[in-house]
């Protein structure tokens, strides 16, 4: 296998060879976990890979809890399908809980301390449903806790690993985990990390481990395990071993997306991430391929791109020595990004 067949396979388990999800569910359960910290791009991202993208519906599902919008698997944002996020959540809740202990520790935050706050969240949003990060801090003010805005952070992140809160009904604000996600039972520890390897594997490979260890939060020995169960094919390229699942087959390639800043075709691995990315352009002013939406035609990143200040249209930086873009093809990706933001 090539690294040009590498990367048309990878963008294929992405869902960004052909928009074929029905629904915003389906993009999402596929994922897993889909990073979500800025908010309106993790709905594009979603959305993208829709057959019929709108914003609505996608926001729609979150505002419902069909998707849920947390801390999970690394210490930021994600979203992820309400049956999937117990047994994510549990399987990830000691790495982040050690992620989150030194400013814990700056800011004097102590397991005393959160069982002595967590009554007070939860009576609050008993009696309203849903609450802003200022109202809850409002709250726990009242009952004389002094709380900063680093303090505030840092308790609502481990609420949401202790699985008490998660996303309410609206932008920013919070709602008890349980009146949002069923009841599920507990998935044994090692049948969590297999069940997370296949969906890597199946959403994102080719990969390779440290890709895995790196996405899902896992010691490499864990990552390790949950491959070995899996019967995955497995490559050299680059001197780097992927893994990945036999493809039932390969749709028609779609000409050119439009990534937001985020985006699971690049911020889902991490020694693998630079086979998507151009070897002669600087990594900081493409922001490591992260950090600001990306310009994707045929296999290969080619700019960066903005919606432009009036919200009408799309502001492209193409990089240097990149073929040029049919202006048919171009206009038929910004169109369907206007569609989703009008």
């Amino acid at each position: 296998m090539t690294k040009k067949e590498i990367i048309q396979l990878r963008q294929w388990n992405q869902g960004l060879s052909q928009s074929r999800f029905d629904d915003p569910e389906g993009v999402v359960s596929h994922f897993g976990a889909m990073q979500a910290q800025d908010y309106s791009m993790s709905l594009w991202a979603v959305a993208l890979r829709m057959k019929n993208p709108g914003r609505g519906q996608v926001e729609a599902c979150v505002n419902t809890g069909k998707l849920i919008r947390t801390h999970v698997l690394r210490p930021t944002w994600h979203l992820v399908h309400q049956q999937d996020i117990r047994w994510m959540m549990r399987l990830s809740a000691p790495s982040l809980r050690k992620a989150t202990q030194f400013i814990d520790k700056q800011e004097g935050l102590t397991d005393d301390l959160f069982k002595c706050v967590w009554p007070v969240i939860e009576k609050q949003l008993q009696q309203n449903p849903s609450l802003s990060k200022e109202e809850i801090m409002a709250c726990l003010s009242a009952e004389s806790f002094r709380i900063s805005n680093l303090l505030a952070t840092q308790i609502l992140i481990r609420a949401e690993i202790d699985m008490l809160i998660c996303n309410g009904d609206k932008k920013g604000s919070y709602a008890l985990f349980d009146t949002k996600v069923p009841p599920a039972p507990d998935v044994p520890r090692q049948e969590s990390i297999v069940r997370l390897a296949e969906i890597y594997f199946r959403s994102r490979g080719p990969a390779t481990l440290k890709d895995f260890s790196w996405w899902s939060g896992l010691p490499l020995k864990d990552a390790q395990m949950g491959v070995a169960e899996l019967a995955l094919n497995r490559i050299s390229c680059e001197n780097m071993t992927f893994y990945f699942n036999e493809p039932a087959g390969l749709g028609k390639q779609r000409a050119l997306a439009l990534l937001p800043c985020y985006d699971e075709y690049t911020v889902s691995y991490s020694e693998g991430r630079d086979l998507a990315l151009p070897a002669h352009v600087d990594k900081q002013k493409l922001g490591n391929g992260i950090f600001k939406p990306t310009v994707l035609y045929g296999e290969a990143i080619v700019g960066t791109w903005k919606k432009n200040g009036k919200g009408t249209g799309v502001e492209l930086a193409r990089f240097p020595d990149q073929k040029p873009i049919p202006e048919n093809v171009l206009d038929s990706a910004v169109s369907k990004f206007l569609d989703f933001i009008r």
